[in-house]
């Protein structure tokens, strides 16, 4: 299946809502009775429809039509294809069992954005064809990793980059751009992405404005660990202003107790954003538990410099144990303690799982 191109997405949902009783009378299908949401954002409207082969024949009043099935949707919304915008569902994809496209299709998600939160692959060209070289059952439309991208240039360390690997870093991001990436990608929360200052973001969400992109971000901080959420939200707009670019505050949320309350303000930031014209918008997930890796929600991002071998050997020195030891119970208390910890997978002691 071919990438996903968002062009096509607005041009068929007004085309959904234009449709007529032009059509043939018969049909394979008819949906009666449904409300109808076409996806370009209108209210729900009592409209019925009737589907001819693969194709939507007609939306109206049906009532009429014969069709070899009739569905009564009664009580029912009626839709398009709902769009993951941040899935880690490309390991997934490239399974040849397409295991994670039949999860999906039965959630009603026909399409989904991969590579989110700085993460995933580098060279989108051969992500695409691993893809496809099986069929995804889903569309699919990639964004281009910053955390990748600083890992293949500059490493693991916490530090600047040089003007060299600036530019080497641009290319990259401009290879998967002119392979149809439809932005950038960021987790400055998380490392090596942690490492890198604002004005690298901006620079490189530059190169990603040039194709119409856009800026999604897992921020830098969603609860007080370093800078604090209200200013990770800020940066989200600067670099959205800077840029030039539509700034996308991913999974948005006050992690912990420590934070709570803080959404007002959230909320208040990006409203006064847009009102000054920055295209600054967020996404929410419909449910209150976050997912990842103990070493990311726990681990500081000091002990992480240089990767997992330094973290490794930091780990046998008796004073920086000690250190991370403190810190971690810190960023465990931050979280909201022990009993909001769900291991839900661990190689090493699948036991522990639960």
């Amino acid at each position: 299946m071919e990438i996903f191109n968002m062009r096509i997405l607005v041009f068929f949902l007004i085309s959904f809502a234009a449709l007529g009783l032009h059509a043939a009378e018969k049909y394979d299908l008819i949906l009666l009775n449904g409300r109808l949401l076409d996806g370009s954002g209108n209210p729900w409207i009592y409209a019925d429809v009737a589907i001819e082969g693969e194709r939507i024949a007609a939306i109206g009043d049906l009532s009429d039509a014969a069709a070899d099935r009739i569905i009564d949707a009664a009580g029912l919304y009626v839709a398009p294809g709902f769009i993951d915008t941040h899935s880690h569902g490309a390991a997934g994809l490239g399974n040849a069992k397409r295991a994670a496209a039949g999860n999906l299709l039965k959630q009603g998600v026909t399409t989904i954005f991969v590579n989110p939160d700085g993460g995933g692959a580098t060279d989108l060209v051969a992500q695409a064809e691993r893809f496809e070289s099986h069929g995804t059952g889903v569309n699919f439309g990639q964004m281009v990793p910053h955390g990748s991208v600083r890992a293949k240039v500059v490493g693991r360390e916490d530090r600047h980059a040089t003007e060299e690997e600036m530019e080497q870093m641009r290319a990259l991001v401009r290879e998967g751009m002119e392979a149809g990436a439809f932005g950038l990608s960021s987790g400055p929360f998380y490392a090596p992405g942690s490492f890198a200052p604002t004005s690298e973001l901006v620079e490189l969400s530059k190169v990603a404005s040039e194709f119409g992109g856009v800026y999604q971000s897992h921020i830098r901080d969603e609860s007080d660990y370093s800078i604090g959420v209200v200013k990770a939200v800020d940066e989200v707009i600067e670099i959205a202003e800077q840029a030039e670019l539509p700034g996308i505050v991913t999974h948005i949320k006050v992690l912990g107790p420590r934070v709570w309350g803080y959404s007002a303000a959230l909320v208040h930031r990006i409203e006064r954003a847009r009102a000054r014209g920055i295209e600054v918008f967020a996404d929410q997930y419909p449910y209150h538990a976050s997912q990842t890796s103990l070493s990311a929600g726990l681990v500081p991002r000091w002990a992480l410099d240089g990767g997992r071998s330094r973290f490794l050997e930091r780990m046998k020195d008796p004073e920086d144990r000690a250190r991370i030891r403190e810190d971690m119970i810190d960023n465990l208390d931050r979280r909201g303690g022990g009993a909001r910890i769900l291991i839900s997978s661990f190689a090493q002691e699948p036991e522990l799982a639960g």
